[in-house]
């Protein structure tokens, strides 16, 4: 895992997370895909203006019980390789959460995401499996969102629609009469 530290995003950085966002259902996945962290992963996902992740309440957002860590730590007892490789996608299948709840949850008992994500395993197999399926297709594709450019600066920007053609930071400077 390469390091984790602060650095700035580039170009290329950002069009692989806009591309990452709408197909992987996890922060951390993402976050290992580019080696960042997850919070930076959520911190440029925000300043994209990507969409809101729409994870389920039933497997991220409830409170851990007692039993409920009794599973993981069992889970990750039997799950984890001779070499310390944690297949986090697996134990959070066991455990019945979401894999980013899961990687909190361990990242709090390893001391740090960074302690973490060089344990976590991931093949490239079942990272596929974990891509969100498409929805269905609306009946108009201008409505779909997706990687559009900017029609003022061209940069790739997520687009909500074929409405959304300025990036946020075209649309800041936007100094038109215009009232979008």
């Amino acid at each position: 895992m390469a390091d984790l530290r602060r650095r700035p995003w580039t170009d290329a950085d950002n069009r692989a997370l806009i591309d990452l966002w709408p197909r992987v259902g996890s922060i951390v996945l993402i976050a290992l895909d580019l080696e960042r962290s997850s919070s930076s992963v959520q911190t440029q996902a925000s300043r994209l203006g990507l969409p809101r992740r729409t994870e389920g309440n039933e497997r991220h957002r409830r409170k851990w019980t007692p039993e409920d860590i009794a599973r993981l730590e069992s889970s990750v007892e039997s799950r984890t390789g001779d070499d310390g490789s944690i297949p986090i996608i697996e134990i959070a299948e066991d455990v019945g959460r979401s894999i980013d709840a899961v990687s909190a949850k361990l990242s709090e008992t390893m001391g740090g995401e960074e302690t973490l994500f060089a344990s976590i395993k991931v093949t490239k197999r079942k990272f596929q499996a974990v891509a969100v399926q498409p929805a269905k297709a609306e009946t108009d594709p201008r409505k779909v969102g997706k990687k559009r450019p900017c029609m003022c600066c061209q940069k790739i920007f997520w687009s909500e629609g074929a409405h959304n053609r300025l990036c946020a930071a075209c649309k800041k400077n936007d100094e038109s009469d215009w009232d979008w």
